[in-house]
């Protein structure tokens, strides 16, 4: 085949398949096996299946129990069908990881930890579920507890375009200093490396990480002010900002949620128990480009502020996939048309155990979790 068609073109047509084929092909000849593993074929492939993520929808448990509940799911399918076990396929994760915390470009990032008496232990690996590959186990990130409150560390992922690594880092609330520790994990190395020390420290109010452009974002307070800030961490330059909200008419306002949405960084706000504003964060180096996305009121989505955890699981068109959960342990995934200012579709789950839906945008890929 390699001598009737130039190699360029049969990278090109490779590039169209999905990686379940493309794994099987691997395994015809050294040939194949070669040329599937080009890595102009990967950086290829991975450029056409972003034309067409898939959604990872995950659910967290009540009690801190380990969770890992999740299943990948066409966009458009689940805005005309709101129901995740119709579609796609369920992930099982690979033991004795208990806890996903990110996805980018079709690697997912796991995380597990043993306590002592004296410290935590933190530990990660990466995985392609299109492929089954999944890395050995990172080294292991102690905290200690007279320094460190384990309830006060959140990790993210995100991957480095201009060292072209895949890095995990880890905010940490450091008690004794009254600072925010940074540590970083890149694949493959032989150790965590702590960037920087930050003052004063910063409390999230969601555990996840949300990666962009090579940065890591958190919502949540700094320790001398009241008000809502976003900490973004920049894997480009090992740096670290606090940057502020829009500004808004109203003092009285809550934090819902967090989450990239078309391509932009964007937080969910309530606004004195009366709308649900969606705020984009356009350029997420520059906190001047915050507009304000769209605004719904609770009336028009037929749900009661005392709802939480209301997110936009994905947009497409003028059509809106949310889901929020009540106190009885509710999940409620439902459509909406902007366009007509109308719910389409609803799907009710209920689940003693579940008490959080949350989603983020995956891609099928060739990259290597090795």
């Amino acid at each position: 085949m390699a001598g009737i068609l130039p190699v360029e073109l049969i990278l090109d047509i490779l590039s169209w398949l999905p990686v379940t084929s493309l794994m099987r092909f691997r395994c015809v000849s050294k040939t194949w096996k070669f040329l599937i593993s080009n890595p102009y074929l990967v950086k290829l492939h991975l450029e056409k299946s972003s034309r067409n993520p898939h959604i990872l929808l995950m659910a967290t448990q009540r009690y801190h129990k380990p969770c890992f509940v999740s299943r990948l799911c066409s966009l458009p399918y689940l805005i005309q069908n709101p129901a995740p076990s119709s579609c796609g396929r369920t992930l099982r994760c690979p033991k004795p990881y208990r806890y996903l915390f990110g996805s980018c470009n079709g690697l997912l990032s796991l995380r597990n930890s043993v306590s002592t008496n004296k410290y935590e232990e933190h530990w990660v690996c990466f995985w392609n579920p299109a492929t089954k590959i999944f890395s050995r186990p990172s080294p292991r990130l102690r905290l200690n507890f007279d320094s460190y409150d384990p309830l006060y560390i959140n990790f993210g992922f995100a991957y480095d375009d201009r060292r072209d690594s895949y890095k995990v880092v880890a905010m940490v609330l450091d008690w004794s200093r009254k600072q925010t520790s940074v540590w970083v994990y890149c694949m493959g190395h032989v150790r965590w490396r702590r960037t920087i020390m930050s003052s004063p420290f910063f409390l999230p109010c969601d555990n996840n990480g949300y990666s962009l452009n090579g940065t890591v974002n958190w919502i949540g307070f700094s320790s001398n002010e009241s008000k809502l800030h976003v900490f973004s961490y920049d894997l480009n330059n090992d740096t670290c900002r606090c940057f502020s909200l829009p500004e808004l008419d109203t003092k009285n306002y809550l934090f819902k949620s967090m989450g990239v949405l078309n391509g932009c960084l964007c937080v969910f706000l309530d606004i004195e128990k009366t709308i649900i504003a969606v705020f984009a964060l356009k350029d997420v180096r520059d906190e001047r480009s915050w507009s304000r996305l769209l605004s719904l009121s609770y009336e028009t989505l037929i749900i009661s502020h005392y709802f939480y955890h209301l997110q936009i699981l994905g947009m497409l068109a003028d059509r809106l996939l949310l889901a929020y959960s009540d106190w009885d342990a509710y999940n409620i995934i439902f459509t909406f048309n902007l366009k007509e200012n109308k719910i389409e579709r609803t799907r009710t789950y209920h689940n003693k155990f579940l008490t959080r839906i949350f989603s983020c945008n995956y891609v099928s890929s060739l990259i290597s979790s090795i």
